[in-house]
């Protein structure tokens, strides 16, 4: 039977963590991960809601200090006690930034369009139904249904399909004039009930990123831009751009064409098109 650690993980209003894992402390925010080990931290001071993790310095040096605000007093009491009955013996003249590893953390392409797609869809229903009532103000009720169901399909299907004619493009441009690196499969994740594996590269400049895939492969082959390291793509046969390439512009095509029929039935009621009976 496994016993779980009685050290608390601290957790802020905006989403910082920090925890003890194993002979470090992992400081993750919105963008980055910092691994602190131990050995680098001087001391610990609590502020109130605030808890600063200040690391050792060279002689004449201004520390460092990394802080977690807006966390629970309790909790950042005991996380204090019991790191600081962890800590070795300081090492004076030690610079403990240097000691300190950060991994940056992007947005995977997938959670990005996801996003996207939500805001605009929003943004498409709340169009349509304005749309809506406008037609039927106009005395044609009877086209409301159509405006209101057809519509944000038609712009959630050209959403949708523009986003991957997007990434098809990047699978495209990015092997022949990006940067091609190795990614090493680094754990599993879940998004949006779908089981996906990390696999984390390392850019140009040394800071690790992370992509997302369902390859079952011990690596895979990425490409990045060199001016945004963010922006990746996983290589893949010619073949399988050629089907996704397809398919995106389908979507996009039937998206369109839904779009545009819904947007001339509006325009005819405002034109008088349909006769009254």
């Amino acid at each position: 039977m496994s016993i779980t650690s009685p050290i608390p993980v601290l957790r802020a209003a905006d989403g910082t963590q920090l925890r003890l894992d194993g002979d470090a402390l992992l400081l993750h925010r919105k963008t980055e991960e910092l691994r602190i080990p131990l050995a680098a931290i001087a001391r610990l001071h609590i502020e109130g809601r605030s808890l600063a993790v200040g690391l050792t310095a060279a002689a004449g040096a201004v520390p460092v200090v990394h802080r977690v605000e807006d966390v629970s007093e309790a909790a950042a009491k005991l996380f204090a006690e019991a790191v600081d009955a962890l800590l070795p013996e300081p090492r004076d003249g030690t610079d403990g930034s240097a000691l300190v590893t950060v991994r940056a953390i992007t947005e995977s392409p997938r959670e990005k369009d996801r996003r996207r797609r939500r805001i605009l869809t929003a943004v498409i229903a709340f169009v349509c139904l304005v749309l809506a009532v406008a037609v039927g103000l106009h005395g044609e009720w009877s086209l409301v249904p159509a405006i209101v169901l057809v519509g944000p399909v038609g712009g959630f299907l050209t959403v949708v399909g523009a986003d991957l004619a997007r990434l098809e493009y990047l699978a495209w441009q990015l092997p022949r004039h990006g940067v091609t690196v190795e990614a090493g499969q680094a754990g599993e994740t879940r998004i949006l009930g779908g089981a996906f594996r990390v696999f984390v590269y390392t850019d140009l400049h040394g800071v690790h990123r992370s992509v997302y895939d369902r390859s079952r492969s011990a690596t895979l082959q990425v490409a990045y831009r060199p001016d945004r390291p963010d922006i990746v793509t996983v290589c893949t046969s010619r073949a399988a751009r050629v089907r996704g390439a397809g398919a995106a512009l389908a979507v996009l095509f039937f998206g369109l064409l839904v779009t545009a029929a819904t947007v001339t039935v509006a325009v005819g009621a405002f034109l008088g098109w349909y006769p009254e009976y």
